[in-house]
């Protein structure tokens, strides 16, 4: 059974830390199902925990209120589907105006070192993080605490795999 918690909430890691996938998983659609079989990979290796971190309410909601949004899936079913592809635990990281004016490097200092306790992070190619979406997997790679995995956007004849994609198709 996967694990949920809401920052600041201690998470259930062992004192080693874990492999921390990070990104919004709206939809757990099917590149984000190779995200989690790599990540998933590289968690058994080394003996971690799978952890994914996610964003609640999306990013996009709290930055564009004005603009209609639709979520794939509520958060409940998003945990399951993070479950049933292989994580271990789902963090969940509250999105305020707050958080959307952090640093990057604040976010990597606060949330990845220091809550998730990450000594492994694997993102997509098009994961962006902090004000302005300033942070980079290019950033993430040059820090020291953890090794970070950038992994290719899979996809298909249409195109990457994405939430927007999927919601296209919903319409």
């Amino acid at each position: 059974m996967v694990w949920h918690c809401t920052y600041p909430e201690a998470l259930p890691l062992q004192p080693k830390g874990c492999v921390a996938v990070l990104g919004n998983f709206d939809g757990v659609h099917a590149g984000h199902r190779q995200l989690l079989a790599t990540a998933g990979t590289l968690a058994h290796s080394a003996g971690l925990p799978l952890v994914v971190l996610t964003f609640f309410p999306h990013p996009r909601s709290v930055l564009r209120p004005e603009k209609p949004f639709v979520l794939l899936q509520t958060l409940p079913e998003r945990t399951q589907s993070l479950a049933d592809a292989g994580a271990d635990g789902v963090a969940v990281l509250p999105f305020t105006p707050a958080r959307a004016l952090q640093q990057p490097e604040d976010f990597i200092a606060e949330v990845i070192e220091g809550w998730l306790q990450a000594k492994q992070v694997v993102i997509g190619t098009n994961f962006r993080f902090g004000h302005r979406a300033a942070g980079t997997p290019d950033l993430l790679k040059k820090n020291k605490f953890f090794q970070t995995h950038i992994i290719p956007l899979a996809g298909d004849e249409a195109g990457p795999f994405s939430s927007s994609r999927l919601r296209e198709k919903t319409r």
